[in-house]
Formats: C-alpha cells, sequence, structure tokens
C-alpha cells in the first residue's frame, strides 16, 4: 500500500521519484531558504528510511553519498521509502561555512539545536522546520557528517532503551565501520541523531571524509555501497546482507585542542590505534625548525586528526575513540 508523504513541496502519494524543497528559514533579503528535498516510494510498502546531508554546511561528502545513492534506487523493486534532504544548512552550504552566516547567536551549530523552536534563532527555526517532518514520517534517520581529512571513517547510534535501540544498532553493523560509538544519552544533546532516538526513531550518524572537498570518489562509493546494504537488512532490497566483520565499539570520544602552534605535520591516520604519549605530529616553525610534539592525552582510536599544513593555539588536535573492545 502506498503512503502520501509531504515534505515541503515534495508530494509522494505513490511508487516513483518526487522531488521539491523545505522553506527552513528566510534570508535577510526576504528570500527564501529551500532544503532540496527527494523522495523515492517504492512498489512495495516497507519502513520510511529519512537521510540528510550538509547539517553542517562545509561537511560536503554526505551531499555526494546521498545524491548516488539516490540515482541508484529503483523504485520497482524498493520495499518502503527513502526520503533525501542532500542540503539542510542552506546558507551555510552556499558560503562554504560549517554554520549559517545570518546566526549571530547560541553558537549558530544546527546539531545541537534539534527539536528546534519555531519563535527561536534562525539555527532554532530550521531545525524545528526540519524535524517536524522528520518526526512525522521516519522509521530510521542516517545523518551524514565529514571531519577534518579524507581518510575519516567512523560511526554513531544512540545506546537507547527498547527498539529504537535495537534497531539502530542494527543498522550500525549493516554500515559497518569498524570504529563505531554506541553514544550514551549524556553526549550530543540536541543533536537530530540522539532527539529523534529519543522519539523511537532509529538512528545513525556517518563520519566520511574531510572538509569542503576532502573525501574521495572511492569513500563516496563505499558509503553507496553500504547503504544498500542497510536497506537489505530492513528488508527493504532483496539480497544477502553482507558482514563486515568485527567491529570496535568504544566507550566515549575526546575532543583535544592543541595547546602549541606552527607549521604541523601528523604522524598518525585515522583508524590508528595509539596510546597515552604517543607522538601524533610535529611542530615547526616559521625557520623551519622542529619546535615541539604533539603527544595523544589518551589511548584510543584516531578518529580525526588536524591536517596541517598550519595550525594556531585552540584548534583542534585530535579526536580519540576511548576503550575500543571487539563488538
Amino acid at each position: 500500500m502506498s503512503k502520501e508523504i509531504i515534505v515541503g513541496t515534495a508530494h509522494s502519494k505513490g511508487a516513483g521519484v518526487t522531488k521539491g524543497v523545505l522553506k527552513i528559514a528566510d534570508a535577510p533579503d526576504g528570500s527564501p531558504l529551500n532544503a532540496p528535498v527527494v523522495i523515492v516510494q517504492g512498489e512495495q510498502d516497507g519502513p520510511v528510511v529519512w537521510m540528510h546531508g550538509c547539517v553542517h554546511g562545509n561537511e560536503y561528502c554526505g551531499t555526494y553519498i546521498i545524491h548516488d545513492f539516490v540515482r541508484s534506487l529503483d523504485p520497482a523493486t524498493l520495499k518502503g521509502t527513502v526520503v533525501a534532504l542532500p542540503i539542510l544548512n542552506v546558507s551555510a552550504f552556499q558560503t562554504k561555512r560549517r554554520m549559517s552566516p545570518y546566526e549571530g547567536y547560541n553558537g549558530g551549530d544546527l546539531n545541537r539545536q534539534f527539536p528546534g523552536d519555531q519563535g527561536g534563532t534562525i539555527t532554532q527555526q530550521m531545525a524545528y522546520a526540519l524535524y517536524e517532518p522528520l518526526k512525522k514520517y521516519a522509521d530510521v534517520l542516517i545523518d551524514f557528517h565529514t571531519a577534518l581529512t579524507p581518510d575519516v571513517r567512523w560511526a554513531l547510534f544512540p545506546q537507547v532503551d527498547g527498539k529504537a535501540g535495537e534497531m539502530s544498532e542494527k543498522v550500525a553493523r549493516a554500515f559497518g565501520y569498524r570504529d563505531t560509538l554506541p553514544a550514551p544519552d549524556s553526549i550530543l544533546a540536541g543533536s537530530a541523531m540522539m532527539t529523534a532516538a529519543k522519539a523511537g526513531i532509529a538512528s545513525f550518524i556517518v563520519e566520511c571524509g574531510g572538509k569542503i572537498r576532502a573525501f574521495t570518489d572511492e569513500s563516496v562509493a563505499d558509503a553507496v555501497d553500504r547503504l544498500h546494504n542497510v536497506l537489505r537488512v530492513l528488508g527493504m532490497e532483496e539480497g544477502a546482507v553482507k558482514d563486515y566483520g568485527t567491529m570496535n565499539f568504544f566507550s566515549n570520544f575526546e575532543w583535544v585542542t592543541a595547546t602549541d602552534g606552527g607549521l604541523f605535520e601528523r604522524r598518525v591516520l585515522c583508524g590508528d590505534t595509539v596510546e597515552e604519549g604517543t607522538v601524533i605530529g610535529q611542530y615547526y616553525d616559521m625557520f623551519g625548525n622542529a619546535r615541539a610534539e604533539a603527544k595523544s592525552p589518551a589511548a584510543g582510536i584516531v578518529l580525526a586528526i588536524h591536517p596541517g599544513p598550519v595550525m594556531a593555539t585552540g584548534e583542534t588536535l585530535i579526536h580519540i575513540g576511548l576503550n575500543p573492545r571487539a563488538a
């Protein structure tokens, strides 16, 4: 049985591909900020998977993944529906920024403002406009983000009770990134993932590649393949579910900022295991002299690291997944 799904001007009543826009805010000149919407509805009924990218406007890898994935879907064989918004934070996307240039207060991080506020700041209003249809239709949310370098490959799912938590882990295992955080509900407050999970919607965050064009075509194609594996495990597509093998679940993560600055060369890659005190990079001064070593403050797995070539104090140095265990 077909479902009627309405997201902005995208109005899907049956099998096929429907495109439209969702107004999320107004620009200073009064023109609408419209997020693109694509709804792919299958011939047969099934779950609704909602996916979105560019919550942070300069994290373009997710947009490319969503575009390629949507193009690969066949409504004739799909069971259920995919609702895709490849670009959420439109004004940030247009200006190659993490956050909207029109946000003057509260930090402006869209992924800390869900479920939003219809009468709040521009970012809070965007979150409200986006979350209302999400909570109405979605059975599963997949949220795409990036970090700093092309070799970023890790994921998160919410560790919540009940079916939402169980299904979130099922999706995480089907996507199969080795390094994955079962996120306790005490972190990422205001994220789309955690807000949706607490409302009973299975949720999952993919961290793939780096900002702007710091990602590869191969990483995009690989993520698309993994999304099809998610659809297979949800019963939305036919075919055998691929087992990506043992995963590393970690207990939490730690962001570390730099206490030194200068020309910076990293010594580790994403996915590497480090110990407390491992040298992760080298600082040089303006004359090319080695001036300090950057060392890991904790043991764990490298999730992200500053790419260089220059760094000021206070910039993000490294992101570490703590206490990894085979799962």
